[in-house]
């Protein structure tokens, strides 16, 4: 078994995100966020500094391991709390253990989230919350195979975190079509994604959100619905849907 190094006193979920938001933009920036974004998204929230890197686009694993460092010592300040290390852990606090749990396997270096930092990410909006594969499932080989590796090119559009975040503020964490809650229907979490009622991809520049007029917050389902086939449906339009197809079932049923 791999020697793991680990907090011993975790904080609550409530304690990183009231502090995460504090130091944002203080202390936090674009880089932080793109960090968090990569490590998140992995199998299992599970990285190495290198990977960190190369899905966050951060020049190389040596800066990773300096910000999440420096960002760990800078947390543990705001908050105003000693870290401990639990037994069997590391001999001095190095400031990644913050964020994560970690250990060896042979000359690689492995970070797993803790659970408390993805869901404050969850509540700040930084992240959209996914379903989990592992790594195992991520990386292990299949039997099914499909056609020839092909290379693409794609363009993706910046999100800004912080327009999520106000966005929620001002409608809820509750879906403006079918107003599905999450947090009320299961008793944990915020499952939300917040959609620009004019496609990022119509804009074709930089341009200055506004999170009240610009964006709602729907549920994946109906995210996913909106964009089907490649169109851009309208809350209207989608709500109207739903309607309807309630209606038809009442009087199936």
């Amino acid at each position: 078994m791999p020697r793991v190094f680990r907090m011993s006193n975790v904080p609550t979920v409530d304690v990183y995100a009231v502090v995460l938001e504090s130091m944002r933009p203080r202390l936090v920036n674009d880089d932080h966020i793109r960090m968090f974004q990569a490590q998140y998204y992995a199998p299992d929230r599970t990285a190495t500094a290198s990977e960190i890197a190369r899905w966050g686009s951060i020049k190389n694993h040596r800066l990773v391991n300096l910000r999440y460092g420096r960002l760990g010592y800078q947390f543990a300040d705001e908050a105003g709390i000693v870290i401990e290390v639990a037994e069997g852990g590391t001999n001095r606090f190095v400031g990644w253990e913050v964020w994560s749990i970690g250990w060896a396997d042979g000359s690689r270096f492995y970070w797993q989230m803790l659970p408390q930092v993805a869901e404050a990410l969850e509540r700040l909006g930084w992240v959209d919350p996914v379903v989990l594969s592992t790594r195992d499932e991520a990386f292990a080989p299949s039997p099914l195979t499909e056609g020839r590796p092909c290379p693409t090119s794609s363009i993706t559009y910046e999100r800004n975190p912080e327009a999520r975040r106000r966005c929620i503020e001002r409608y809820g964490a509750v879906c403006c079509v079918c107003g599905f809650d999450s947090e009320r229907v299961y008793g944990v979490g915020r499952v939300i994604h917040v959609h620009h009622l004019r496609p990022l991809s119509e804009m074709g520049r930089e341009y200055v959100v506004d999170p009240i007029q610009d964006l709602r917050p729907v549920c994946p389902n109906c995210h996913a619905i909106i964009h089907l086939g490649g169109r851009c449906r309208s809350i209207e339009e989608v709500r109207g849907m739903l309607e309807r197809a309630n209606s038809i079932r009442e009087l199936v049923e």
